[in-house]
């Protein structure tokens, strides 16, 4: 289970075949897996395409190596605030803590105590 914050897709499978006996501790640390994990896909699909999308814009083959320069930056700089926050929210699921992502909360409108 604290696998799904690295390996999201894990919690995408436990959506479309959820285990019967499942604890709400582990239901809530699966949906907030998935809700990480797509926020994460959504992040890296818009680092991935903004230089694609400016140099259809822009005819200038250096801003566009430019573009592209800077847009590898960023990206390194997201795999690794990701890999921490997958490897933080893995390690305190993996010791059944009760725990929710801040900014994930406040995301979705919930308020108050953990899951």
């Amino acid at each position: 289970m604290a696998l799904a914050y690295l390996a999201w897709p894990i919690a995408l499978l436990d959506r479309i075949a959820p285990r019967e006996a499942a604890s709400s501790w582990y239901r809530g640390q699966m949906h907030q897996a998935r809700w990480f994990g797509g926020a994460a896909l959504a992040i890296a699909a818009a680092a991935i395409l903004w230089p694609f999308l400016l140099s259809a814009v822009v005819p200038n083959t250096t801003a566009i190596i430019a573009f592209y320069a800077i847009a590898l930056a960023i990206d390194l700089v997201l795999l690794v605030v990701w890999l921490i926050a997958a490897l933080r929210y893995s390690r305190r699921a993996a010791h059944g803590e009760w725990f929710e992502i801040p900014w994930l909360r406040r995301s979705r409108g919930r308020s108050g105590p953990p899951l």
